[in-house]
């Protein structure tokens, strides 16, 4: 009886105490996620690029279908 309750807590501590499984699939990171253009005026002729740096950090292909800006 005492081996089965020490198994049972050896057990139920290496659960508790275990990392969760790293995720896997396709993971995005952003250099930045926002980009302030300051204050433009109307009547002023040209446009306003910014680029932003994307990078797969996961394990699988990262496949970007839409862009939308906000």
């Amino acid at each position: 009886m005492k081996k089965l309750v020490m198994l049972v807590l050896v057990l139920g501590c290496m659960l508790v105490f275990s990392k969760p499984a790293a995720p896997t699939g396709p993971m995005i990171s952003v250099d930045t996620e926002e980009f302030d253009a300051g204050t433009l005026k109307a009547s002023a002729t040209g446009s306003v690029k910014h680029a932003f740096k994307i990078k797969n950090t996961g394990d699988s292909a990262l496949v970007i279908r839409d862009v939308r800006p906000g």
